[in-house]
């Protein structure tokens, strides 16, 4: 690892998931479950996008709010802060039918505990 592992506090979480929600809606993309963990994020979106290219939008955004809350607005503050604030690639898969689509949002929802 370049860097130590990030773990969100509550207002990161909660920036976090708010920028996902934003962005889904800017994008006019369906959000059907958000998880923001401390130290991941689990989200099933639908939209006619290629899933990696929609994980990668969502990391850009986020770490972009992430370093914003963080104070690192100017250059050399971006320069001197964190880099990265979550880890290379991902899990991002398209949804089959309908019953993957179910047991995805459970998962999200129901399944990841406090």
């Amino acid at each position: 690892m370049a860097e130590s592992a990030v773990i969100l506090t509550i207002a990161q979480r909660e920036l976090v998931d708010q920028t996902i929600r934003d962005h889904c809606h800017l994008r006019g993309w369906t959000l059907y479950a958000l998880n923001v963990r401390t130290n991941h994020v689990h989200l099933v979106a639908g939209a006619h996008q290629d899933p990696d290219e929609m994980m990668n939008q969502f990391k850009a955004w986020c770490s972009r709010k992430l370093s914003d809350m963080a104070g690192l607005t100017t250059p050399i503050a971006r320069k001197a802060g964190r880099r990265r604030w979550w880890t290379e690639g991902g899990e991002a898969e398209p949804i089959q039918d309908e019953e993957y689509l179910r047991n995805a949002i459970e998962y999200v929802l129901e399944k990841q505990g406090d």
